[in-house]
């Protein structure tokens, strides 16, 4: 599989040092990668920890692209490193993951017309992968005398860890706010032509075991220092308790 990496990152050398070693081990080896694309936000840690973070993706891979805005943005990370993409396919992650299974050529497998993302599953999220072949959908409701009726389904493509088709991801970006959280943008009624450009593809969730393949390592690490993420009114900001 032909790719370029794309990587949101704060200024973490320790975590994203644990998901470079991971994923380099359990995921890239596996697949041709064409270049590689990092987003540094100035947010958490010093400049210090900024060098830190391009010193090694300078050491993981021989030449990275590295953007390190000068105000932070999760949707604007988003935006700037999918539209710089030129490959195939996109791998997607964030500093803060690490791989549990082998990520190589099964999830090649799983692309078809219709499937333009493959997620890894993560405990984390709340997906039910027994159902619909693992096709990651929402539903959206009437209600009637207090009774919810489904009315339809929707795509739920998504910003954790996974596998982009190329073109859709590129066209994905041009689409995308970037004042709003780029998942939200998806699904949550606040980007209508993102909307309606990804309704007829599907996400499919990778999990061949039907168990995580992916861990979140950023839960507990926000966790032991206080800090949440907030979405309000489809933008996401980072506040501490």
């Amino acid at each position: 599989m032909n790719l370029d990496i794309t990587i949101v990152a704060g200024r973490r050398p320790e975590l994203l040092q644990r998901t470079l070693e991971s994923f380099s081990r359990n995921a890239f080896q596996f697949h041709n990668v064409v270049n590689v694309y990092a987003n540094i936000d100035p947010i958490f840690g010093t400049d210090e920890d900024e060098a830190r973070c391009i010193a090694l993706l300078h050491q993981y891979f021989a030449s990275p692209v590295i953007f390190t805005p000068e105000a932070a943005g999760f949707g604007a990370a988003v935006k700037r490193l999918w539209q710089a993409t030129t490959a195939d396919y996109v791998f997607h992650l964030e500093d803060d993951w690490i791989a549990l299974d082998t990520l190589d050529e099964r999830v090649h497998a799983n692309f078809s017309e219709t499937v333009k993302q493959v997620s890894f599953h993560s405990a984390s999220q709340n997906w039910d992968i027994r159902k619909r072949g693992h096709l990651h959908r929402g539903k959206r409701y009437w209600k009637f005398a207090g009774i919810r009726v489904p009315r339809s389904s929707y795509t739920k493509f998504t910003t954790s860890p996974s596998v982009i088709n190329g073109t859709v991801a590129r066209r994905s970006a041009e689409l995308m706010n970037p004042a709003f959280d780029p998942e939200k943008q998806f699904y949550s009624a606040v980007n209508e032509a993102l909307e309606t450009y990804i309704a007829s593809f599907d996400n499919y969730i990778f999990s061949p075991a039907g168990i995580p393949v992916v861990e979140d390592t950023g839960r507990d690490w926000r966790d032991q220092r206080g800090i949440q993420k907030k979405i309000t009114n489809a933008a996401s900001s980072w506040v501490s308790e």
